[in-house]
């Protein structure tokens, strides 16, 4: 009897802040959609792991960032 073929894991990209600098927009307009103005007093108040850790977030759904990366 054969295994059950295991679902594999969508891979996330390989990703450097000059990938996210370079697709800002899509972070920006990704965020956005999420609630998230990033040019808000509120979220310029944070501290940037936060931040950091929503921008990357991005990655794991199926994001206009996340598509024009995995491209």
């Amino acid at each position: 009897m054969l295994p059950e073929p295991v679902a594999q894991k969508q891979q996330t990209p390989d990703v450097s802040i000059l990938d996210l600098v370079t697709h800002w927009r899509l972070v920006v307009a990704d965020l956005a959609e999420r609630g998230v103005d990033l040019y808000a007093e509120d979220v310029l108040a944070r501290p940037w792991p936060g931040i950091r850790t929503l921008i990357f977030s991005l990655l794991d759904s199926r994001t206009r960032l996340s598509v024009a990366l995995n491209q």
